[in-house]
C-alpha cells in the first residue's frame, strides 16, 4: 500500500478517532486568545463604544498574541505527549510543562524562520519567471506550488516540533534526513488535507455567508463576511485542520524515528 495513503489514513484516525480526547486537550486553549481579545479589547470596544487610546490598543495586542503564542504551543505539547506517550491531562487542559512549551517555541520560530526563507526564494524565482513569461496562468500555478511547497518544507523540518515536546534533541538537518526517504509520498496528505480544506471552506462561505456593502477609501464595495454561527463553524474547522497538520508530523515521528508502524 502506497506510504502517503497509509500516512494519511493514519493522522485522520489519530484525529478523528480521538476527537474527545482532542476536544478536551486543545480546544480550550485554542479558544483563549479570543477570550483575551474579549476581554482585553473587544469587550471594552463592545461596551463602552468609545476609541481605545493607541497605547491601550498596543498593549491589548501584545497581551493578545503572548496569549496565542502560549496556549497554542501549550496545545501543541500536549496533543503530540497524547499521541505518543499517551499522557491524558489534567481535567480541560493537558499538563502544564513550561520546559517542553519554551522548547516548543523556540523549535518553531526556527522552523517559521527556515520556511520564510524558502518562500522568499521561491517567491523571487516565480516573480523573475512571471516577468519573462508574462503569463498570469503560469504566475498563479507557480504561486500554488510555492504554497504546497512551504508545507512540503515544514512537515519535512517539523519533527524537531514533536521531539521538542517530548524532551527529545533534534536538528532541523536530522529532521530533513530522516524524512529524505518518504519525501515525496508527503506530498499526498498535504494535497489532500488543503483541498478538503477549501471545499470545506467554500462550503461554509455558501451556507453562511452574507453580502454587505463596506466603504473603502470612499468607494462602497460588496464583500461577503460569515454570519456568527458560520464563524463557529468555520472556526471548528480551522481546528480540526491544525490538529490534522499536528498528527501529521507526529505521524512522522512515531514511525521514522520511533519505529512505530502505520495502521
Amino acid at each position: 500500500m502506497d506510504y502517503g495513503y497509509q500516512l494519511l489514513r493514519h493522522v485522520v484516525q489519530q484525529v478523528f478517532g480521538n476527537l474527545a480526547a482532542a476536544a478536551r486537550l486543545t480546544l480550550l486553549l485554542f479558544l483563549a486568545p479570543f477570550l483575551a481579545f474579549v476581554l482585553l479589547g473587544g469587550g471594552t470596544l463592545a461596551m463602552g463604544g468609545t476609541e481605545t487610546p493607541a497605547g491601550g490598543l498596543f498593549l491589548g495586542i501584545v497581551v493578545v498574541g503572548l496569549v496565542a503564542v502560549v496556549a497554542y504551543c501549550w496545545a501543541a505539547v500536549g496533543w503530540h505527549r497524547y499521541v505518543l506517550l499517551e499522557e491524558g491531562g489534567n481535567g480541560l487542559l493537558p499538563a502544564w510543562r513550561g520546559d517542553r512549551v519554551l522548547s516548543y517555541f523556540g523549535r518553531a520560530f526556527v522552523v517559521v524562520i527556515v520556511v520564510l526563507i524558502a518562500v522568499l526564494g521561491g517567491g523571487i524565482v516565480i516573480g523573475l519567471v512571471s516577468a519573462i513569461t508574462q503569463s498570469v496562468t503560469v504566475a498563479v500555478a507557480l504561486g500554488i506550488g510555492l504554497v504546497f511547497g512551504a508545507s512540503w518544507v515544514a512537515t519535512r523540518i517539523g519533527l524537531v516540533l514533536p521531539a521538542a515536546a517530548l524532551g527529545e534533541r533534534m536538528t532541523i538537518g536530522e529532521s530533513w534526513a530522516a524524512t529524505r526517504p518518504v519525501a515525496s509520498q508527503i506530498l499526498l496528505p498535504l494535497i489532500v488535507i488543503a483541498l478538503v480544506v477549501g471545499v470545506v471552506q467554500q462550503a461554509i462561505l455558501l451556507a453562511f455567508g452574507q453580502t454587505v456593502t463596506v466603504n473603502t477609501f470612499g468607494m462602497a464595495q460588496e464583500q461577503i463576511v460569515l454570519s456568527v454561527a458560520g464563524q463557529v463553524v468555520n472556526g471548528v474547522v480551522s481546528w480540526l485542520q491544525i490538529l490534522v497538520n499536528l498528527s501529521l508530523m507526529t505521524t512522522l515521528y512515531g514511525n521514522l524515528i520511533e519505529g512505530r508502524q502505520l495502521n
